[in-house]
This record gives C-alpha cells, structure tokens and sequence, in this order.
C-alpha cells in the first residue's frame, strides 16, 4: 500500500535537511581546515622558511621586507649593526609575521659581519646643505602638520604602524634620515606608503627636513653612546676579525636569500636546509615542537658539510608553532625497531670504535667527527622508520647526503639500527666558530667530501680534523706523498683507512664514487703536493 503524499512530503524535507546539514558540515570542516592550511602557508611564507628549505616554495615577501643590504655602511650606524645582531627585535610593525631571526652568534662573529655590513658603502657620500633651522619647532612638524605620528610613534605620540621614529637616531645615520625624508620612494621602497612632501630644490623644504633631522637624531643620541661604547670594546677584545670573515658569515647563513647584495653571489643553488616535505617520516612530533620553540645544532658545520650554515630562531609562539606543526604532512609510523641485549649494545659499541668509520663523521658518547648528525640524539629525534632507512639506504632519503656506501651484513646493520634507536641521554653540540674555523662554499667534488678532514687545501687542517684521534693526511706534504704511487692513493680513497693500515675513521668511497671521479681525486692530490709518484711505480 503506497504511502500518503504527505508522509513521502516529509521523509522528503526530512532527507533534504540531513542532506544539507551534511552538505553544510563538509563545507564548514572543508572551510576551517583549508583555513588551517592557509593560515600554516601565510605564516611559512611570512617567515621565508623556503628562502632555505627545499619542500617549501620560496616566499614571494621576504625579499621585499628585507631590508637592501647593498648600502649599509651608508644607512646604519656600526654600534647599532653590532647590538642588532647579537639580538635582534622588532623594528618594521607594518610586515607581518615576518621578522629578522637570531642566529646565535658569538661576539667575534658578530664583530665580523658588522665589519663587512659597514663596509658596504655608496662611493659619493650624502651631503647634508646647511640650512637655518634653529626657528622651527620639529615636533610640531613631524606630529601635527605632516602628520608622521599617523604611523610613527615619536615622544610617546602617534601609531606604532610602522618604525618607532624613537630609535631611528640610534639606527640610522644622519645623512641617511635626511635622504629618506627627502626621497622615501627612493630609500626605501616603491611600495612604501610614505608621502613624498619635499622638493630638494625648495630651501624651505630643505630647512624642514633638517629640523626633523636633527630631532629624530638627538632622540638616539643616549643611547647610541652607550652602544658605541659596547661596540669600541668589541674592537679591542677582537682585533683580528676582518672584513672577509664577515662576508663568508653573511654568504654561510645565506642572508642574500632574503636581504639584497650588490656585487655578491648566494654560496647555494637552490637552498641550504633540509627538504621539509616528509618532515614527519623523519622526526618524531615532540622533538620537532622542541626544536621549533629553540633550535639547537643538528649538522655544527652546515647542512651542507664546511658551509657553517645555521638553522636561526625565530622565537615562535606557541600559536605560530602549532600552525607551523599543522603544514607537516603525516605518515603512518609502523616501523619499531627490536630491543637488544647489554651484550648487543657492547657489540655494536665495539664495532663503532674499532671497526666501523661513522664516527669519523659522526659523535656517538662524546666521541667523534663533527661533520654530520650527532648519533648520540638520534633516538631523542627520528623515528625508527627513518632510521633503518638512513642505514639501509641513505641517498634515497637524504640524497644530497655526503655519507658514503658502507657494505655491511643485513645482521650488523640490523644491530646498528636497534643500538642508534635507544634512548640515551642526548648531548648539546654547539656550532663551529664561523671566524676560527675554515668555512667555504662547495666547489667541487673535494671540497663536498674531503676537506671537512684534509682541509680545503689539503693542508690536512679541515675543521673536523680538530676531533679525529689521528690527523688527517697534509696532501701538501711533497716530501711524503712523492714515495706515494698513485695506485696506493687510488687504493686509500676506494677502500678507507683501515685496509691500508692507516686509521678506520677514513671511509671508503669505492662505492658512491665512480673510477673517473676517483682518478680525479689522485689528480688533485697530486696538484696539492706539486709533486709526482716515484720512479718506480711509473713502469
């Protein structure tokens, strides 16, 4: 028996709310988390994440928030540089989520960037004219009648929707305050929203700018006395810190990537971080909040071996972690690696010390290289799925890895996995000194792979021959190296240390590297000790 039409009218208008409460749901979760994930790219792409991690495009903003380095010795005052970069603070409230990060450096460091920053100057010095301005009253021109406190804050008056006027005099110089009111368009940026009011030609114009000028400057002047003085203290307690060390520090952490540079060339291709595509393969969850709320040293001497390049900290809050948390994709984490027994872990240490090369590269208990990842964090950090992947195959997950091929039994390096993946308590490595410490960008084949150990110009002296037990080989050693034939060069490099009783820390490289590269690397030992093999090994 049919049912009533008005009964079918209901379970209709029935059907049609649930299907529209339901439709209504899939928009509104669809909505809050496309949000979610717009919010995590705004604010990536605020912060320039991608400026040097590959997996993330590069920001499309960072680059214009930045301020133009090409003049600094120009626009800033050194003492001011010098402060700023041991802690650096807000400055701009008109960019957003995007702000100049710390990367810890230490005061010789800092000494040495601010040296090369100084040094980059306009070859004709502004002229400031004379002018009479002693009749004018400056405050009342920058709050009142040009109206600057409409996005300035200058003696506790005004917005705070762009640079405190306050600490311009301590920033700044006086010639470049001068230029800048003169011709925003021009020192600043296109798209500043700073009215142009002055004509250089004008002298009243002149005389308006000056008193302005002087004002904004003599705000500055108490404290820029007292970071002068920090600043005088740091050239006497580091007078060897130069002003090459300072570019190779401005170049290592990549600051071209968002800061312009006239006449300077980025050390890196396309970045100089890991590739964060699969973030949460590798590292565990609680690690990563950790790292992001204060990052410590993973790889001391540089993402990419010898380049000293840095992850700096950007002071996250709480909020701005938990969306950067949300943009990692996630990934079903099966992988437990098995317990092992006291006599195992004896095993595995064993072969680590006396065997094994990793810790040529690697510190495991405070022993060891310093050029990768310290093992003895490793279980604090990645997952078990990625560490029997580093092992098993290490150039499939981290293909720019510099590690070479080791072959060892499927037993060995199941014991390696089960001993790296214990918990231990984890160490505090600290970056390698960017101004005592030999810092590069790579160049070739050797530079990538050999002179972390036998330095960059085979002198012997890398910056991790510092924590090896025995020196590396000095290829400048003409005397040594000319009773050296080339088949027992060619040998060392294929095989490692240990087969041609020299020390186990030096790997063998026979199975990443090909026979011509290999060849190479003889040529060019050759050329370090400018001398050749014997006589006898030429028949």
């Amino acid at each position: 028996m049919p049912k009533p039409i008005f009964y079918q009218q209901s379970i209709f208008n029935l059907a049609g709310k649930l299907y529209l409460k339901a439709l209504y749901n899939l928009i509104f979760l669809s909505i809050g988390f496309g949000q979610l994930k717009t919010d995590a790219d705004i604010l990536i792409n605020e912060l320039g994440c991608g400026s040097c991690h590959a997996g993330i495009k590069p920001s499309n903003l960072i680059s214009s928030r930045a301020p133009d380095l090409s003049r600094s010795g120009t626009k800033y005052n050194p003492a001011y540089i010098f402060d700023y970069l041991k802690s650096p603070h807000q400055v701009r409230y008109n960019i957003g989520a995007s702000r100049m990060p710390n990367f810890n450096l230490s005061d010789d460091e800092v000494l040495a960037l601010t040296k090369f920053l100084d040094s980059k100057k306009i070859e004709e010095p502004i002229v400031i004219p004379v002018a009479n301005s002693n009749d004018l009253n400056a405050f009342q021109l920058i709050s009142d009648e040009y109206q600057c406190t409409a996005c300035h804050i200058i003696n506790k008056q005004g917005q705070q929707k762009s640079i405190n006027l306050n600490t311009s005099g301590v920033r700044l110089k006086r010639e470049w305050v001068y230029e800048t009111i003169l011709n925003p368009q021009q020192h600043l940026s296109q798209e500043t929203a700073m009215p142009m009011f002055f004509d250089k030609n004008d002298y009243r114009s002149i005389e308006i700018i000056v008193a302005m000028t002087n004002h904004i400057i003599d705000n500055g002047k108490s404290e820029l006395k007292g970071l002068n003085k920090k600043y005088k203290k740091a050239l006497q307690l580091f007078p060897k810190t130069t002003i090459e060390q300072g570019r190779k520090i401005f170049l290592s952490q990549n600051c071209i990537s968002c800061h312009e540079m006239q006449d300077e060339n980025s050390w890196f291709t396309n970045h100089n971080a890991p590739d964060l595509s699969a973030q949460k393969l590798r590292t565990k969850s609680p690690w990563l909040i950790s790292y992001l709320q204060s990052p410590t040293p993973i790889r001391p001497n540089g993402f990419y071996p010898g380049t000293g390049s840095r992850m700096p900290d950007y002071n996250l809050t709480k909020d701005e972690i938990n969306t950067i948390m949300s943009w990692f994709n996630d990934f079903a984490l099966n992988t437990i690696l098995k317990p092992i027994s006291n006599f195992q872990i004896q095993k595995a240490e064993n072969l680590l010390e006396n065997n094994l090369s990793c810790l040529g590269c690697h510190q495991l208990n405070g022993k060891g290289g310093m050029i990768g990842p310290n093992l003895t964090n490793t279980s604090n950090r990645l997952t078990d799925g990625y560490i029997k992947m580093a092992i098993e195959s290490t150039h499939m997950v981290i293909p720019e890895s510099i590690m070479p091929k080791q072959n060892i039994d499927k037993k060995t390096m199941m014991l390696l996995q089960s001993y790296l993946s214990m918990d231990r308590k984890p160490s505090q490595p600290r970056y390698i000194n960017l101004t005592s410490k030999s810092i590069n960008k790579i160049t070739s084949s050797y530079s990538a792979n050999c002179s972390s150990c036998h330095g960059i110009t085979g002198d012997g002296n890398g910056y991790n021959a510092a924590y090896l037990p025995t020196a590396p080989g000095n290829f400048t050693d003409s005397t040594l190296f000319s009773t050296r034939s080339d088949d027992t060069i060619y040998e060392t490099i294929y095989n490692g240390g240990k087969i041609m009783k020299k020390h186990h820390y030096m790997p063998s490289w026979g199975l990443k590297l090909s026979h011509s590269e290999i060849v190479e690397y003889v040529t060019q030992i050759r050329q370090f000790c400018d001398c050749k093999s014997p006589k006898w090994a030429e028949k």
